[in-house]
């Protein structure tokens, strides 16, 4: 009983992780937006369009991901989902200067991978623990969306200013998202 309740725990813990990078990956072009812009000689409406993809293909996901999850295992659609999410910020990384276009895209492919964890991990958290314990379980998966957002700029700045370029700053998640 006891190693089924730290399991349970541990699950959370993971998720919460999960959770963290999701948000820090999602905040980190935040924090290198002024280098996004330069390498990709683009104003201010063409950067805000690299969030506004994110969220359009987040919405439009988040819906055929939550049906999944009801159908289908959620800890594949995990597993897709993270990996697809950490495989396109990493390629969205290597586009050259003239491929604007093709890092949007990627960008917005994020929010797709992201849509599919946010959706199916709260779900499972939820099927673990029931009345008290999902709330405080819940709370502290959520709590990593304030933590992780203010991480995702500092993170990404600080990054940038060890390698020297805004790019490595994408390339610290994705590592993490395959290890977890």
């Amino acid at each position: 009983r006891k190693q089924s309740s730290l399991r349970k725990v541990l699950a959370v813990l993971l998720l919460f992780f999960i959770n963290l990078l999701n948000y820090v990956d999602r905040y980190t072009i935040a924090g290198v937006l002024a280098d996004v812009k330069d390498f990709y000689a683009i104003g201010n409406s063409q950067a805000g369009l690299l969030q506004t993809l994110f969220i359009v293909a987040y919405m439009l996901f988040a819906p055929a991901c939550g049906y999944l999850g009801d159908r289908y295992n959620r800890i594949v659609i995990l597993v897709v989902g993270i990996s697809f999410w950490s495989l396109t910020t990493l390629l969205g990384s290597f586009v050259p200067p003239h491929y604007f276009w093709l890092f949007g895209l990627l960008r917005g492919a994020v929010g797709i991978g992201e849509a599919s964890y946010s959706t199916v991990a709260p779900t499972i958290i939820a099927d673990l623990f029931s009345d008290k314990m999902r709330t405080v379980m819940l709370t502290l998966f959520y709590f990593a969306i304030p933590v992780g957002s203010g991480l995702g700029y500092i993170i990404g700045s600080h990054v940038r200013d060890a390698f020297g370029h805004w790019q490595w700053a994408l390339r610290v998640t994705p590592v993490f998202g395959v290890v977890s």
